[in-house]
């Protein structure tokens, strides 16, 4: 992920993180869907249909964390976005999660049932709530078109080392978490 500097400008350019998708949960669960009819040849890890890539970390959210992500979801917070890549089909690099493995990681889990959110598990919710669930739940995401390697390494790296975490002690308020 290189940045250049074009003439007559001292800012680099954005840095291409590749098509926004204005889409729902409805695609990440198309995603499985399509998976779970026909899995890939291939790979050591999934989540929603998603390969991850060996050099990304492996799950760290607690269960208390993922039940949060998903409360947020059904209360209509911003979810945050999840980036792919699409690359040409039986490419090692077609259908890598980029970023947003917790998340979905917490959502497979929610529709297994694994555990319940506002009391529910996803199996008890009406079917209402579920065509809402997929269809009026925001999660946008970001879709790259490479088989560059590299290029998705650095783009893994720009997303997830860039912050600071918080600590409980510079929370706003005592609520859970």
């Amino acid at each position: 992920m290189s940045f250049t500097i074009a003439e007559n400008r001292r800012m680099p350019n954005k840095v291409e993180l590749g098509q926004p998708r204005a889409s729902t949960m409805g695609a990440p669960m198309m995603q499985l869907s399509s998976w779970q009819r026909e899995p890939p040849p291939s790979a050591d890890r999934y989540v929603m249909g998603f390969r991850l890539p060996a050099w990304q970390r492996g799950l760290v959210w607690t269960k208390r964390q993922k039940i949060s992500f998903i409360e947020s979801a059904w209360r209509g917070v911003p979810l945050g976005t999840y980036s792919f890549n699409r690359a040409p089909l039986g490419s090692p690099l077609d259908d890598l999660l980029i970023d947003g493995q917790q998340r979905m990681n917490a959502i497979e889990c929610y529709l297994r049932d694994e555990f319940a959110v506002f009391g529910w598990r996803w199996s008890e919710v009406t079917e209402v709530d579920q065509r809402v669930w997929e269809m009026a739940i925001l999660f946008e995401s970001y879709v790259t078109a490479t088989e560059d390697e590299d290029y998705l390494r650095s783009y893994y790296d720009l997303l997830n080392f860039g912050g600071t975490p918080h600590r409980k002690s510079e929370r706003a308020s005592n609520g859970p978490n």
